[in-house]
């Protein structure tokens, strides 16, 4: 779920709600399981990594980044919400 907040506070720009978001996927996958969706939460709203991640992707983390964003994009596009 926090996830799902965390493309939700990208999508409108709400910056302090993503970085709590942020905070708590972090105390929630601190055990390692899972731990790429603080990374992905990252990318959805733009932010750089505050440490260097553990993730390996598939794909580059550049087309990981963009896709993430991409899809933030797109949806605000959709709703026709301005880019912070």
């Amino acid at each position: 779920m926090e996830l799902a907040l965390a493309f939700h506070y990208a999508v409108r720009g709400e910056d302090q709600a993503l970085a709590a978001t942020i905070g708590r996927l972090r105390e929630l996958t601190a055990t390692g399981d899972f731990a790429y969706f603080t990374d992905i939460a990252h990318f959805m709203g733009g932010l750089p990594h505050p440490e260097p991640s553990t993730t390996r992707w598939t794909r580059s983390e550049d087309d990981v980044r963009a896709a993430w964003g991409d899809l933030v994009q797109a949806r605000q596009h959709h709703l026709r919400v301005p880019a912070p």
